[in-house]
């Protein structure tokens, strides 16, 4: 009898893990087959439109398609630095690249916009709060040189992107996190920050300086500059002393994502904050422990999302720059919102404040930097970089 009840506990605790079953589109984020994982993902919708796990996995496919879009445009046009964030992936050295120009370079950065903006708008759509969506992070493979092989693992490509290596993975070597509620917030914040980045980026026109630094770069540029290193810095000077608003709306869009930012910060936190479980947390909330190993306390949530109500104070116009780093005109602050709604048709570095229109200074008060300076100290000033990007 004995034998046969321990044969009935082993086969209980067995089919108890086997009833687990992973979600669907975990099979293709480990397999790398990305492009056949979302045609499958968007048919369970059809046939699950409330199935809100597909959902989430959807967005995440296609965030994951987005990067190694972005990674094969790299790899395509030889991309050689890591010193700007968005170009800072891993991918292969490129023996034969294509030119690029100027007009290839805005249409890659547009296209991962656009990536971005699908992702968002999958997620958006969530609205089961007990959704949960588990993911073994270091095992997701891209295909990154776009050779149809998916090698390059999350993992190191993420390691690339932060340039540091992570303690918590020797006892979590597959990094897997339960995604949850909370989760989706924050994800759907990060793609609005990552576009407001690629707005600012694409709404001057920067051709002259790209022309400039393009060699530094890519391998095989349309134009290279031939000057020695301290003429291509006083070229630089030169063109960037004035620069024109190629796409002016990208700028009011780039205040609107990051008032999304803000907005999706509090949507964050209530769900975390409302969570009883512990298990493998990505953000986790002050009874919880995370998978990064990072302490979260309630007055850093506190702090923090004082901090983002005071930059949408900002960014709606409700408060002005502050006028102690002079960014006034007749005693009034630099109101943001006009500026960004109604901007100029060129930025003029080396004008002052005197010089700029009227209409872009109002008699609101300054923003309270105080509540910057007190989230640094909350998070212990050394490490406060890093929990910023983390909690975004």
């Amino acid at each position: 009898m004995k034998w046969l009840m321990a044969l009935s506990i082993t086969f209980f605790l067995n089919s108890s893990a086997w009833a687990v079953e992973p979600p669907l589109v975990e099979k293709y984020l480990l397999s790398g087959d990305l492009s056949n994982g979302e045609l499958v993902l968007e048919a369970a919708l059809v046939d699950a439109p409330d199935n809100d796990q597909v959902r989430f996995g959807l967005g995440v496919i296609r965030l994951v398609r987005g990067v190694e879009r972005l990674g094969q445009s790299l790899t395509f046009y030889g991309v050689k630095t890591t010193r700007v964030p968005v170009l800072r992936l891993p991918v292969p050295r490129n023996p034969n690249p294509a030119v690029i120009t100027y007009t290839a370079f805005r249409r890659m950065l547009d296209d991962f916009y656009n990536d971005l903006e699908s992702v968002e708008e999958t997620l958006s759509a969530i609205t089961d709060d007990n959704v949960q969506l588990p993911l073994h992070l270091n095992k997701i493979h891209l295909d990154l040189d776009g050779n149809g092989k998916a090698n390059e693992e999350f993992g190191v490509i993420l390691k690339s992107v932060v340039r540091q290596d992570f303690e918590f993975l020797k006892e979590n070597p597959d990094f897997e996190v339960h995604f949850d509620r909370g989760d989706v917030a924050w994800l759907r914040a990060y793609c609005h920050l990552v576009m407001s980045m690629l707005d600012m980026m694409l709404v001057m026109d920067t051709e002259e300086s790209f022309n400039i630094t393009a060699h530094d770069w890519f391998e095989k540029p349309e134009h290279r500059y031939e000057g020695t290193r301290q003429e291509q810095w006083k070229k630089l000077r030169e063109v960037n002393n004035a620069i024109y608003v190629k796409e002016p709306l990208r700028f009011n869009r780039f205040r609107l994502h990051l008032i999304a930012v803000t907005e999706l910060n509090h949507e964050t936190w209530k769900h975390i904050r409302l969570e009883e479980d512990d298990q493998l947390e990505w953000l986790p909330n002050p009874s919880q422990k995370g998978v990064l190993g990072l302490p979260v306390r309630e007055e850093m949530i506190d702090a923090w999302l004082a901090m983002m109500d005071e930059f949408k104070r900002l960014l709606e116009g409700q408060k002005t720059f502050p006028r102690i780093f002079d960014m006034q005109k007749n005693g009034k602050g630099l109101n943001f919102k006009i500026m960004l709604t109604d901007p100029p048709e060129k930025i003029d570095y080396d004008s002052s404040p005197d010089e700029w229109p009227d209409k872009y200074f109002t008699d609101d008060p300054d923003v309270d930097l105080q509540l910057l300076f007190r989230v640094f100290g909350m998070f212990s000033n050394p490490a406060a970089v890093g929990y910023s990007i983390w909690f975004n």
